[in-house]
């Protein structure tokens, strides 16, 4: 039996990066999305005695450092199956070092095609709670849509009134330039940035009028003026050419984001003619790539 699913990126709309935890990781709040920039990934069970990785893309590592490895061995874990003679297949669309959570988005998607293809009895939320074991973006992942998030992580809240289906969902454009972002090295730099200004944590609303605020403004169609990143000016502090093509987009659509830590920079547009003529008239200035990407309702899709 073989099942593949569909595995949606994720974009942070908002990302305020709260006190450090005692486990070493920070707090946040953030208001993820889905999009429609999809991973495909396949399993199948073979005779082998080993769990088997394969790619599209040659530079994703297909040993026990990549996600899948370790969402195929906490699903065995739970429901008691072997995760030797899994052999997986993933078709590479989301870019990688991105901020797009495609490392994440495909161990999101080993927990839904190996719920369906061991018939186990899991939850959506089952599958969540063993997603928080597995990375901070996965448990997102597994779900979906307008979500804020909180935690390190794995307390999601979906927004009813969801971007994917509104009155006016638009498009997103993705930046997607060659360039290497060190999440570790943007949080410390975060960290000691704030610890020079005198270590002030940011504030955040209340949770009901954090929740009310983001329904209303994308009731109104006004979120994107809600697009917020604590990691933007640090990140673009330490990479001029990342700034460059956050400058680029700016001036292109009035608009522009860093998502997660980078590198990929994404802005919204109302429609799809908008969105192309962007595209069309947009000259790359770090050798970034384009993308056009849906507002999607779901994390993994079939």
């Amino acid at each position: 039996m073989t099942v593949s699913v569909r595995c949606n990126a994720k974009i942070n709309l908002y990302l305020r990066v709260l006190g450090k935890r005692d486990d070493g990781f920070h707090d946040l709040v953030s208001v993820m999305q889905s999009i429609g920039l999809t991973d495909t990934l396949t399993v199948e069970e073979t005779d082998s005695d080993c769990i088997e990785i394969t790619c599209s893309n040659p530079d994703v590592p297909v040993d026990e450092s990549n996600l899948v490895w370790k969402a195929a061995k906490v699903v065995a874990e739970k429901s008691g199956h072997s995760p030797y003679g899994l052999k997986f297949h993933i078709e590479k669309s989301i870019p990688m070092m991105g901020g797009l959570a495609g490392g994440s988005s495909n161990a999101a998607g080993t927990l839904v095609a190996l719920r369906e293809l061991w018939k186990l009895d899991l939850e959506d939320g089952d599958l969540i709670d063993l997603a928080a074991d597995i990375g901070s973006d996965v448990p997102f992942c597994v779900l979906g849509g307008t979500t804020i998030v909180r935690g390190r992580g794995d307390i999601l809240e979906p927004l009813t009134a969801g971007i994917a289906t509104s009155r006016n969902p638009g498009v997103f454009i993705i930046a997607a330039p060659p360039i290497e972002i060190s999440t570790r090295d943007a949080y410390i730099e975060l960290d000691s940035l704030r610890e020079k200004a005198g270590g002030e944590i940011p504030e955040v609303p209340d949770h009901d009028a954090f929740r009310n605020i983001w329904m209303d403004a994308i009731l109104n169609g006004t979120f994107n003026m809600m697009f917020m990143n604590d990691f933007e000016d640090v990140v673009l502090g330490m990479n001029p050419w990342l700034k460059e093509v956050h400058t680029a987009m700016r001036n292109e659509v009035g608009q522009a984001l860093l998502t997660g830590s980078g590198a990929a920079i994404f802005a919204w547009l109302p429609d799809m003619e908008s969105a192309q003529a962007v595209i069309g008239r947009y000259e790359p200035v770090a050798g970034e790539v384009l993308i056009t990407a849906l507002p999607c309702a779901n994390g993994i899709e079939k």
